[in-house]
């Protein structure tokens, strides 16, 4: 018997194409077009993926494989890439909508069309990444940015971000609460929000970002030719784990067993998929996976996740720490991999499911089995374990 932390999606039906519906979340086309746009982008190269072979050979199965996104952007997290080409794509269609014309990347690097661009002030609710990539992409094309942080976010992370010239708003609340005052805030002002959850009448954003994370995902299948079996992935409120799974579904002949992974007291996921539609999670999000704090889903990503995922299970708060320190101080001649609380939680899931005998069959894992495992972020001002 299976335990109660880990439960299969009744809904996900593994003979399903990759359809219209999640074709809406995650649109794969253009991706490997986006990938060489990028190159555009000052300090941007595709990070590594990682062979953990003492690993896979400790824990009985064929392969390990790690996406590093400790290194993206010199910015040390997957968010990297969805702030940056989000403030990108609502920038290059106001210039689009001025001209009847295209722009790129690179010109707008270079301060093209600043009589359009310079009309925006972007704004966005974070626990920390998010807001520090956003803040990136406003500082990169030369417009300014409020974060509005909620109150457990670390003062390294809020340093980071006003390091990138934003102005940070301090809420006294949790990210919700953050997020709706973002969205007072920017309406009183004529803001622009780049956010990563979405909300009736607000999901085109959400899909941006989520696009950009995808590059991620490009990058692995380029990568690793023999494509996983298994995906790990941890979600907050979704993008990250609609990207990948979407993109992979959408790609790959045979998409992977894919297994969510979340904190106990943030799953909304879990909760969700238990409920077959959004719900909020059981506890407060009161977690050290700051990235991963969430109690609501973003609905827009319910087609590719809610539907699409086979698997959600929670990770308790004591498992983290013996995951950074894995990633940190491998097995024999596996690399070392700097890893934050929330980029270690996928490690941490599949450590979970590895030690439960009935689990790791119910996931069909075996020595044939190639996993893949995302580090979302590094240690982002954090002591090294």
């Amino acid at each position: 018997m299976i335990p109660p932390w880990i439960a299969p999606n009744p809904r996900a039906n593994r003979r399903q194409k990759f359809g219209r519906d999640q074709q809406f979340v995650v649109n794969p086309n253009g991706i490997p077009e986006l990938c060489e746009e990028l190159r555009e982008c000052p300090r941007h190269t595709p990070t590594p993926l990682h062979d953990l072979a003492a690993l896979a050979q400790r824990l009985g199965v064929g392969q390990i494989r790690v996406k590093d996104e400790s290194q993206r952007f010199g910015f040390g997290a997957f968010k990297a890439l969805g702030g940056v080409i989000a403030v990108y794509n609502v920038l290059s269609g106001a210039v689009g909508e001025a001209y009847h014309s295209s722009t790129s990347f690179g010109d707008l690097v270079k301060g093209q069309h600043r009589e359009i661009t310079s009309r925006f002030t972007f704004a966005t609710a974070s626990s920390g990444n998010h807001g520090r990539s956003v803040a990136a992409g406003a500082r990169l094309f030369g417009v300014p940015c409020s974060v509005f942080l909620p109150r457990f976010t670390s003062a390294e992370k809020e340093a980071a971000i006003r390091a990138r010239g934003a102005e940070v708003i301090r809420v006294d609340g949790d990210y919700d609460t953050a997020v709706a005052e973002c969205r007072r805030l920017s309406e009183e002002k004529g803001w622009s929000i780049i956010s990563d959850t979405s909300w009736e009448g607000y999901d085109s954003v959400p899909r941006s970002v989520m696009r950009g994370y995808c590059v991620l995902a490009h990058e692995a299948v380029v990568q690793w030719r023999q494509a996983p079996t298994h995906v790990f992935v941890q979600a907050g409120v979704g993008g990250l784990a609609a990207a990948v799974i979407g993109y992979l579904w959408a790609v790959l002949e045979e998409r992977p067993i894919s297994i969510v992974v979340e904190p106990k007291s943030a799953d909304c996921w879990f909760q969700s998929n238990l409920a077959g539609k959004p719900a909020l999670a059981s506890g407060d999000a009161d977690t050290v996976m700051g990235g991963l704090a969430c109690r609501e889903i973003s609905p827009v990503t319910w087609p590719v996740v809610g539907e699409g995922a086979d698997w959600f299970m929670t990770i308790e708060e004591d498992e983290v720490l013996p995951a950074r320190r894995l990633y940190a101080h491998p097995l024999g001649d596996d690399p070392a991999i700097a890893s934050g609380p929330s980029g270690c939680a996928g490690l941490a899931g599949l450590l979970r499911v590895s030690a439960d005998e009935a689990t790791f069959k119910a996931l069909k894992l075996d020595r044939h089995s190639r996993i893949l495992l995302i580090n979302s972020e590094g240690n982002l001002g954090e002591a090294p374990p």
